[in-house]
C-alpha cells in the first residue's frame, strides 16, 4: 500500500478545534497490526470494503492518520471524512465520556481559506489605498507650507511610500503563498468526501483530535452500510 508522502510539513497550519497542548502524544495499534516501511498498519475487510490505517504523526491539536479504502461491494459506497470519529477510553477500557470526536472536514476547512484569501486581499488593497491617499496627503501639506525645500520634502514622502508598499507587497506575497500552500493541502493531501464505484478506491490524510486524557482510543470510520472499527493506545512521545 503506498502512504501518503507530502506529509506534516509545516503542520502549523492545521485549523483545529481541540484540545491546546504542547505534549507529544502518539498512536500505538490495541489489535493485531503488521509492519511496512517502519509504520505500524491495521486492516480491516468485510463485504463491504478493506481499509487500512497508519498513525504517521501527531500537531498539537490533532492526529494525523493515513487512510485507505477499498470498495468490495458491488454497490457505491461514500468515504466521508467528515464522519469518522474517535471515542476514548480511560486505562481500564472504560469510556471516558459519551463524546465523538469527529475528524476534521475538510470542506469546511477549504472554504474557510478561500475566505482568508479573499478577506487577505481586501486587506491589501485598503492598505495600498491608505499608503497613497496618506502620501498625497503629506505632499500637499509640505507643497501649502511655503518653505523652499518642497523638492526634498516630496522626495521623502515618495521614498516612504515606496517603502510601506514594499513591505506590504511582501506581507502579502508571504501571506498569500501561505494561504494557498494550506489550501493544497488540504484540497490535494487530506481525504476528501469521495463516491467509490465497485472496485474503486481512495487514499488520504485524515485528521482527528486529540484527547489529552485518553489511554486508548477507537476511531469509527463509516463506510457505506458498514463501520470499520480501530482500536489503539494513547501515549506521551
Amino acid at each position: 500500500m503506498k502512504t501518503v508522502k507530502k506529509l506534516i510539513v509545516g503542520f502549523v497550519f492545521i485549523f483545529g478545534f481541540t484540545n491546546c497542548s504542547t505534549t507529544d502524544y502518539s498512536l500505538f495499534p490495541d489489535e493485531e497490526s503488521k509492519l511496512e516501511m517502519g509504520r505500524q498498519i491495521i486492516e480491516k475487510e468485510d463485504s463491504t470494503a478493506f481499509s487500512s490505517l497508519i498513525f504517521e504523526e501527531s500537531s498539537q491539536r490533532e492526529y494525523i492518520l493515513d487512510l485507505f479504502v477499498y470498495n468490495k461491494s458491488g454497490e457505491k459506497i461514500l468515504v466521508d471524512p467528515k464522519e469518522a470519529y474517535f471515542k476514548v477510553y480511560n486505562e481500564d477500557r472504560e469510556q471516558i465520556n459519551k463524546e465523538k470526536y469527529f475528524a476534521l472536514d475538510p470542506e469546511k476547512q477549504i472554504s474557510k481559506l478561500n475566505e482568508d484569501i479573499e478577506d487577505r486581499e481586501t486587506d491589501h488593497n485598503v492598505v495600498t489605498g491608505l499608503n497613497i491617499a496618506f502620501s498625497l496627503l503629506s505632499t500637499i501639506v509640505d507643497l501649502a507650507d511655503d518653505e523652499d525645500n518642497d523638492v526634498e520634502e516630496v522626495a521623502e514622502n515618495v521614498a516612504i511610500l515606496v517603502d510601506n508598499q514594499v513591505n506590504e507587497e511582501i506581507s502579502y506575497s508571504e501571506d498569500k503563498k501561505y494561504f494557498e500552500n494550506n489550501k493544497d493541502f488540504w484540497e490535494n493531501d487530506v481525504l476528501r468526501i469521495t463516491e467509490l464505484d465497485s472496485e474503486e478506491s481512495v487514499q488520504g490524510i485524515l485528521l482527528v483530535p486529540i484527547f489529552s486524557y485518553a489511554k486508548y482510543v477507537k476511531l469509527f470510520i463509516p463506510l457505506g452500510n458498514t463501520v470499520h472499527i480501530y482500536k489503539f493506545k494513547q501515549e506521551v512521545k
